[in-house]
């Protein structure tokens, strides 16, 4: 089964400071950060439920999965819920973040 996804307005804002912030330190970087991120999104068109529970899916619901992009300290955190056959993309945060609360999704 072929999932649709959609990215909400709150991720699409993290994925572009986070972007910007990269560019102001080298701008080739980000180009790539970018586009592999995109494309890890991308991948959960194919399989979403590969994904583990979130952390916050204690509080949030056994509904939220995150997807892991990157290495080393530049690990960022897709988090989503699949709903029905659409997956729905509702933060990307940088791993050195602390988890999100109730509220905060």
């Amino acid at each position: 089964m072929t999932f649709r996804v959609e990215i909400t307005r709150r991720a699409a804002r993290e994925i572009e400071a986070q972007y910007e912030w990269l560019a102001e330190r080298s701008p080739v970087s980000a180009e790539r950060w970018r586009d592999s991120l995109l494309a890890a999104v991308g991948s959960l068109e194919e399989n979403p439920e590969r994904c583990p529970e979130a952390p916050e899916a204690e509080w949030y619901g056994p509904a939220l999965r995150q997807l892991l992009h990157g290495k080393r300290r530049y690990v960022h955190r897709i988090l989503f819920e699949i709903r029905g056959n659409v997956v729905i993309v509702l933060r990307v945060r940088h791993s050195a973040q602390d988890l999100l609360g109730p509220g905060h999704l």
